[in-house]
């Protein structure tokens, strides 16, 4: 029998969306703070990837609106609601969701 190495599962993509390394400005707003213009490191059509220099103050699970200033090929809307779903040293994650989904 052939024995599979770790490296052979460490390489096979398991996010549902390709990301495309893009910096492009986009407006963020969350909760009560005032809205920010952050710059993307990353997007796919599932969610971006902000920079951030402070991504602890960013609450996994919660709500935030995006405003993109340039305009992206594969996003229709200026506009989109998403969701945190990781932080990380250099920024956090966010999903996009469609609020007619609720």
């Amino acid at each position: 029998m052939a024995k599979l190495s770790s490296s052979t599962f460490m390489t096979k993509e398991l996010r549902k969306h390709c990301r495309k390394e893009i910096k492009v400005e986009v407006k963020l707003n969350y909760l009560e703070d005032d809205a920010r213009t952050v710059n993307t490191i990353n997007v796919s059509k599932g969610g971006v990837y902000l920079a951030l220099d402070n991504p602890e103050h960013y609450t996994m699970g919660e709500l935030v609106t995006l405003q993109f200033n340039d305009a992206l090929e594969d996003i229709k809307d200026p506009f989109k609601n998403a969701v945190i779903v990781r932080q990380a040293g250099q920024g956090i994650a966010v999903a996009f969701i469609e609020m007619n989904d609720f």
